[in-house]
């Protein structure tokens, strides 16, 4: 009977262990996609399905501009089938890593998959691309195509998954513009008010909207000037706006100096710039976050 127990008790740790080998061998064959921020990740998560191992580098509510990447992230990359990112002026660190990498990888930027908008910097006679293209669902149908194009042509046996895949979340996308435009298509007024940044030109573009804000869509600046705080004040007055919008994980303290000297709300506007914690850990996709800005956006344009 003890014979019986100790081979029934290496069979079992036999089991266990080529099981366990079996999972990591899965693993290791997989495609490896690594991405700096969330919008792109997100996409590639949904194009790759379980085909591939994705990589974020910025972390949950991490900053992308100035960004220094670890050893680790360049090591990731190095050896990673497909290199994601943005490819704006917030990336000029990704530029510096990519020349200490000492190999030729597969790499795609999510400026490079739409039409382009510029941004005129504070000398008027320059002008650098607005960076923010995902913040458009359009342009994230397209963004999200270019990502399946990619990854069928490293992998093409997974050609049909990538195929599937990218067609149902395009469908969602769909979804998300047609519930967008049913909000901006019959409105009382068409300006969007942010005491804050405003990473939003492709999304205003998409639906016809204008916008006032303490900063440009890139701007560094942390104080916006007294001037420009006294301007959209007046304005808010005026055309008695209800709604001052702010982005999400920033800082309210113009937003709520506009709302304090005229009685509108400070809502939040998801431009999935960056993602919390929460969101991230519990599986938030760029859908289910830029939908929460329907029910503001109709508040803020009637």
């Amino acid at each position: 009977m003890k014979k019986l127990l100790c081979l029934i008790m290496a069979l079992f740790t036999v089991f266990i262990f080529c099981g366990c080998e079996n999972r990591e061998n899965a693993e290791d064959n997989k495609l490896s996609i690594v991405t700096v921020s969330f919008p792109e990740y997100d996409f590639a998560r949904a194009v790759a399905g379980d085909n591939a191992k994705i990589t974020m580098l910025i972390p949950p509510a991490g900053e992308a501009h100035g960004y220094e990447p670890t050893v680790s992230d360049i090591k990731a990359v190095g050896d990673c089938d497909l290199f994601i990112y943005t490819g704006g002026e917030s990336d000029t660190w990704v530029d510096n890593m990519l020349k200490s990498v000492d190999k030729e990888i597969n790499t795609l930027t999510m400026v490079s998959c739409v039409e382009n908008l510029y941004n005129e910097e504070h000398n008027h006679d320059k002008y650098t691309v607005d960076e923010h293209v995902w913040t458009s669902p359009e342009n994230a149908i397209s963004i999200v195509n270019s990502i399946k194009d990619a990854l069928s042509e490293i992998d093409n046996e997974n050609k049909e998954a990538f195929e599937k895949n990218s067609k149902a979340y395009c469908e969602k996308l769909k979804d998300l513009d047609e519930n967008i435009k049913g909000v901006t298509k019959s409105i009382n007024r068409n300006t969007l008010v942010f005491g804050d940044r405003f990473p939003l030109a492709y999304f205003a573009k998409s639906y016809n909207l204008e916008y006032l804000a303490a900063f440009s869509g890139c701007s560094e600046d942390t104080e916006a000037s007294a001037s420009t705080v006294a301007s959209l004040i007046d304005y808010v007055k005026e055309n008695k706006i209800p709604v001052v919008f702010i982005n999400e994980l920033s800082n309210t303290s113009i937003a709520e100096q506009i709302a304090k000297e005229t009685g509108a709300e400070v809502k939040t506007f998801y431009s999935c710039h960056k993602v919390s914690k929460d969101d991230f850990e519990s599986g938030k996709t760029y859908i289910d976050i830029m939908s929460r800005n329907i029910e503001n956006l109709d508040i803020a344009l009637n």
